[in-house]
């Protein structure tokens, strides 16, 4: 019979697999269409399978991952035409996130986000690209806490999960790092003050040029060094 720290230890292990193997096909070392299998994602963290595998199913869930017949497990590919999708659903729900966060957002959460939001001009002006990472999902996580709207948390958190392998190193191409952290910054500000007109077209500002960026990384290296799926 497991103990309570053995549960807690479970747990973190599978945190860990979940975010290394995240990390993996964000910055494409797991490359889309390739296999994956439990014994080599074990061997290659250290760890037991058990909690490879519950990641691998949390993966699946978000749709990161999926089932081919033959094959198992499988890095999902995506288009171009799949990313401009869901970029057009952000353009529309993250704005309105920011807007409803504004108006909505406790102390706590007013004062986390600001934090967070030092935390990734700090991260910026040292080039330091892995705490940027990092610290970008919890900014993201407390404007879509502070929304106060389960259904629109939770949607944009899957196209923000299918879209993380691009936009993640799209923020964090050295053109873009600076600026993208100042509109980070200034939709924080704005939420803080309560200015939800001004958080959602800071917002709106900051979808817009972060789908620019994506767009062009994908036609400009991504599809040139591995096509239109990708």
């Amino acid at each position: 019979m497991s103990n309570g720290f053995e549960s807690e230890d479970f747990i973190s292990l599978t945190d860990k697999a979940y975010q290394r193997i995240s990390l993996a096909i964000a910055n494409l070392e797991l490359k889309p269409g390739e296999t994956l299998t439990q014994d080599r994602l074990a061997k290659w963290l250290s760890i037991s399978r058990t909690p490879v595998r519950e990641a691998l199913r949390r993966l699946e869930q978000e749709g990161i991952i999926h089932t081919v017949p033959g094959r198992g497990l499988v890095v999902k590919e995506l288009t171009i035409k799949d990313v401009e999708d869901m970029l057009e659903l952000l353009r529309l729900l993250d704005p309105y996130c920011a807007y409803l966060a504004a108006q909505r957002r406790t102390d706590e959460q007013a004062r986390r986000l600001a934090e967070l939001a030092q935390r990734l001009m700090r991260a910026a002006e040292e080039r330091d690209v892995e705490a940027w990472s990092i610290t970008d999902k919890p900014y993201h996580e407390i404007i879509l806490e502070a929304s106060g709207n389960v259904l629109l948390r939770q949607t944009i958190q899957d196209m923000r999960k299918r879209l993380h392998r691009i936009s993640i190193n799209s923020a964090t191409r050295p053109e873009r790092l600076l600026a993208c952290t100042r509109e980070h910054m200034a939709v924080a500000q704005a939420i803080v003050e309560g200015d939800a007109e001004a958080a959602q077209q800071l917002m709106r500002d900051h979808i817009e040029a972060m789908s620019a960026s994506v767009l062009t990384l994908i036609r400009s290296y991504i599809v040139p060094i591995r096509g239109e799926r990708f």
